[in-house]
């Protein structure tokens, strides 16, 4: 299994400024790290993983918003979406459900990022463990997840 140890290697690989921050006590939604870090949940970035047309896909939205099935098929053009079962979201990054970071996976996937991230100065996600977090900027997730950015929330 995949941790933050992980992530931050990647990033560092990366050249990209961030920091793995420990929490008070395990946090696998937004609503929990929002509470232990006292920040808004729309600085809190999530990475859900769907199916699109039997192809992964990773997508990141604010703490505060949901996926929205139909503006990513609009986006992409696709027939079908659906979210990955834990076990295949394991599969596809390596990282246990509920601590999954948006990067350093075991394969590369294809990254919409809603145009809502960017509006932060600085951004909260999962770092590969449960009683961590990793703090970076918007911009430099977007450059090292190569995203797309779309009106993809709701």
């Amino acid at each position: 299994m995949r941790t933050s140890v992980d992530v931050h290697n990647f990033l560092i690989s990366k050249g990209t400024l961030h920091e793995i921050c420990l929490l008070g006590g395990p946090a696998m939604t937004a609503e929990r790290v929002s509470a232990l870090i006292r920040i808004n949940l729309a600085e809190i970035v999530k990475s859900v993983i769907v199916f699109v047309d039997r192809e992964p896909l990773l997508v990141l939205v604010p703490g505060d918003k949901r996926a929205s099935y139909k503006r990513i098929k609009k986006y992409l053009g696709a027939k079908r979406v659906r979210l990955a079962l834990p076990e295949e979201v394991v599969e596809i990054t390596g990282y246990v459900i509920g601590a999954t970071p948006p990067l350093a996976f075991q394969r590369n996937l294809q990254t919409l990022m809603d145009e809502r991230v960017l509006r932060q100065d600085v951004i909260y996600t999962a770092s590969g463990e449960v009683s961590s977090i990793l703090k970076i900027r918007p911009e430099d997730l977007k450059e090292v997840t190569n995203a797309e950015v779309a009106d993809i929330a709701e």
